[in-house]
């Protein structure tokens, strides 16, 4: 990899970088303190995330939200990726209807954000007194269209979906069964599958496996809100959290992070753990 060229504007506080990756070049599972955006603007590569292997190519972009687990594998003739790290606040400040899914990464083929990503790229290539402006409002834009797709498809979800997604926010940790969510949606169980899939991307089963990883990693991370006599081992934990057992939860949490909780917790600066 040669030397990556680096720019920040600093009204905006965005840093703009472009590196060029040699073909076979691999990175292994890592994360970044702040939020990218990714731009394949020649080449390819493939990115492991949540146990998922995706091969991005030329023109694709990539939303990564900071502290994603990821690791990358560039294709037989490298690639060129021009990246927007910003701080993951710099989002909610300044595009409020995003907030409840800032924290999920998005992968588009290329397609009708290419122009605005394109936009970005050639004002950090060649950029004068007005480059800040431009690439601030360039990313707002391709931000606010990229994400308004998702929040209108959520939008638009029956009222009985939406109920549906209530109770197994607040029932993840309980036993359920597709029947016992089809009655409270008052429909087909196989209506509620076919339809959660269609608008949220996962199966029903996904989603609780989601909450219930979710659920595990946000306790193993914020041990200084408990006192130390409420500390709780890995067993406990995974029995709170709905798993059938230790090892259950182990499987299920690397999964879908790619990591054991022993190791999430130490990517995280924290080295106790029962």
């Amino acid at each position: 990899m040669s030397s990556p060229e680096h720019a920040q504007f600093s009204n905006s506080t965005i840093d703009c970088r472009q590196s060029h990756y040699q073909p076979g070049v691999s990175l292994e599972r890592h994360y970044h303190d702040t939020t990218w955006m990714v731009f394949a603007f020649s080449g390819s590569f493939a990115l492991t995330m949540r146990s998922c292997e995706t091969v991005l190519g030329s023109h694709s972009l990539l939303y990564l939200p900071a502290g994603e687990m990821h690791a990358n594998v560039f294709g037989s003739h490298g690639a060129g990726v021009f990246i927007t790290a910003i701080d993951p606040a710099w989002i909610g400040d300044r595009l409020e209807v995003v907030n409840a899914d800032a924290d999920r990464p998005r992968i588009a083929p290329a397609g009708y954000l290419r122009g605005l990503a394109h936009k970005m790229h050639e004002e950090f290539k060649s950029p004068d007194a007005l480059s800040d402006l431009i690439v601030e409002g360039a990313f707002l834009e391709l931000l606010g269209r990229w994400f308004r797709d998702g929040f209108l498809q959520h939008r638009d979800a029956p009222a009985w979906m939406r109920r549906v997604k209530a109770l197994l926010q607040d029932s993840f940790r309980d036993p359920l069964s597709l029947k016992d969510v089809a009655q409270v949606a008052g429909v087909h169980p196989s209506h509620v599958a076919r339809e959660f899939h269609r608008i949220y991307g996962m199966t029903v089963g996904d989603y609780i496996r989601k909450l219930r990883v979710d659920f595990v990693a946000e306790q193993l991370v914020q041990p200084h809100k408990r006192k130390k006599e409420d500390t709780v081992s890995l067993t406990d934990l995974a029995l709170c959290a709905g798993f059938s057992s230790h090892a259950h939860m182990a499987a299920m949490f690397k999964r879908v992070t790619g990591m054991t909780p022993t190791e999430y917790r130490k990517s995280h600066g924290i080295t106790s753990i029962r």
